[in-house]
């Protein structure tokens, strides 16, 4: 396996989720027997440590283990594979990136800036020279995230162009509401590889996005990726029902967690509802102060899912 390059960046990714056993240590074996049963989910690749999988939540020496582990399983599998790095400050991002890097099974990094404070263009762009000049050869790409406190647009990626040339692409959330805004991104720079959610996965085809990093992917897989496939092969008509399909569950779903007093942050609703859909195997608990489900919560929703959408429920396996 070997680095990513931008026009090789584009289908459905699978966000894997982390586990913890009950005492909220990293549980190596279930993460481990996860990210196996995600290698054959007919996904493009597989990726860590965004917020579905609570990177801010892992110490060092968890966060080797976790590259070790998915490092060792995609390169049997021969699964593409990006590392989620980011942090609060630049010396930790540096340390996971370089720890990332030493992996030939990983094809790519994905950062964001640092968060707590808002940053500025000039400490923007030293950012990324600082990671350029640490690891010049791992492409990067980019998780453009309002929690940031800056979301970056198709000038500030020329920008920064010229001190990081390794980015290839762009993990372009709330998509929605920043439509427009994407279009001329994407003109701007067309050489970089624009990825948005599922729910907004085919209208951003029609633009010239290139894929989604999904969570709904670990629910049935092939709901997904057959979208993807019938947007690629420009069967657009078929496609966008399935993404107003995939809007329609996401409002249910919300309102039906809602009702039950649960949240819907990233982590502890993607992990729910992967646990639920039968596609992943362990507890749907997140790291403190992150408060995951309950088991009565997940039960309700597996019977919810049967009578009301069982496209998303994993198939049983033979």
């Amino acid at each position: 396996m070997s680095r990513l390059k931008a026009v090789e960046l584009q289908g459905v990714w699978a966000g894997l989720t982390l586990s913890w056993d009950e005492n909220f240590q990293f549980d190596e074996k279930i993460f481990a027997k996860n990210v196996k049963n995600a290698t054959a989910s007919g996904a493009a690749g597989l990726y860590t440590t965004g917020s579905t999988g609570e990177f801010y939540a892992l110490e060092f020496d968890e966060f080797q283990r976790m590259v070790d582990i998915v490092s060792e399983i995609c390169g049997k599998a021969n699964m593409p594979l990006q590392i989620g790095c980011c942090s609060e400050y630049t010396a930790k991002t540096i340390k996971m990136l370089e720890y990332a890097s030493s992996k030939k099974e990983v094809g790519a990094v994905q950062l964001v800036i640092p968060y707590w404070m808002k940053l500025d263009d000039r400490e923007i762009l030293q950012f990324f020279k600082d990671i350029f000049n640490a690891c010049p050869d791992m492409p990067l790409v980019y998780y453009n995230i309002p929690r940031a406190k800056r979301f970056l647009h198709g000038n500030d990626y020329l920008e920064i162009l010229k001190v990081c040339p390794t980015l290839i692409g762009v993990k372009y959330t709330y998509a929605g509401t920043n439509f427009a805004a994407l279009q001329s991104d994407m003109m701007l720079t067309p050489d970089l590889s624009y990825f948005v959610s599922e729910n907004l996965l085919v209208s951003s085809m029609m633009i010239g996005a290139q894929g989604s990093y999904s969570s709904l992917v670990s629910t049935n897989p092939n709901y997904t990726i057959a979208m993807y496939e019938k947007a690629k092969e420009g069967l657009w008509k078929e496609a966008i029902k399935m993404q107003q399909h995939i809007s329609t569950f996401f409002n249910d779903s919300f309102e039906f967690i809602n009702n039950r007093n649960e949240v819907i942050i990233d982590p502890v609703f993607d992990k729910g509802l992967a646990i639920a859909a039968g596609c992943v195997i362990g507890h749907q608990r997140c790291r403190a102060p992150y408060i995951g489900w309950s088991d009565e919560t997940i039960i309700a929703l597996r019977t919810w899912l049967e009578e009301n959408y069982p496209e998303f429920i994993f198939p049983k396996q033979d």
